[in-house]
């Protein structure tokens, strides 16, 4: 029951991808990000060419964060089945709950610079789109954590028969340096190093979904292992 469980739970971070991609890029237009360097009318003007779909495509990435705490108690379940490594797999699961905390708080920052970008002075709107990028791509430390904890506890695995392949251990090192440039973004106001720029954004966003969907995929096998051999011992008995 455990297993099917969590089967269902990891399927969460897929989904909570999609719910991202779809209010940035669909709905809200963030994707590529604003530039750095706008004014605070150019600020305002995004918020006014597009209040209702940036509102919406927040509330529903918003909603895709709460799913990466479910999403954190399945891999946690798998992590678990590594002997020695529980240490690790608390650190995964905290750093996910944490981490659904620290999305949701510049999405609301951005809904409450669009609430009232009319009826207010466009530097407070600037403000509030300036600390909500900010912060956003500097959540980035708490992945940072979460990636290295599941990858150090997958290489971890001694035994002949591994819970989880050790290429998703090094996938998962290899994602958290991709990601890694993301949190020298508040010292770059242009260039590929800001928050719009290739290294600043693109590469940690294209690491964190291909960590995300490939972590998934990796444990939801797991999971369909475990329980086929224990419906097959449950037969044999």
């Amino acid at each position: 029951m455990e297993a099917k469980i969590n089967r269902i739970l990891i399927c969460s971070g897929p989904l909570m991808v999609l719910m991202f991609l779809t209010g940035f890029l669909v709905f809200a237009g963030w994707i590529p990000p604003s530039d750095p360097a706008d004014v605070a009318t150019d600020v305002v003007g995004r918020y006014a060419a597009n209040p209702h779909g940036i509102m919406f495509g927040m509330v529903l990435a918003m909603i895709g964060s709460a799913l990466l705490t479910p999403w954190g108690v399945a891999i946690s379940g798998s992590l678990n089945r590594i002997q020695g490594v529980r240490p690790l797999a608390e650190v995964q699961k905290l750093s996910s709950t944490i981490g659904a905390l620290t999305f949701i708080i510049p999405l609301t920052l951005w809904i409450g610079a669009g609430y009232r970008y009319d009826g207010r002075s466009a530097d407070v709107t600037q403000v509030l789109q300036d600390i909500g990028w900010l912060q956003f791509v500097c959540v980035v430390w708490v992945v940072f954590i979460q990636m290295i904890a599941i990858g150090w506890a997958i290489l971890a695995d001694r035994g002949g028969d591994p819970v989880l392949p050790h290429w998703v251990g090094y996938l998962n090192l290899w994602a958290a340096a991709g990601v890694f440039p993301a949190g020298l973004v508040p010292f770059f106001h242009s260039g590929p190093f800001a928050w719009n720029g290739v290294v600043g954004f693109f590469i940690p966003l294209v690491s964190f979904c291909a960590w995300m969907l490939t972590t998934s995929w990796a444990v939801f096998t797991e999971l369909n292992r475990r329980i086929a051999n224990e419906k097959r011992s449950a037969a044999v008995n």
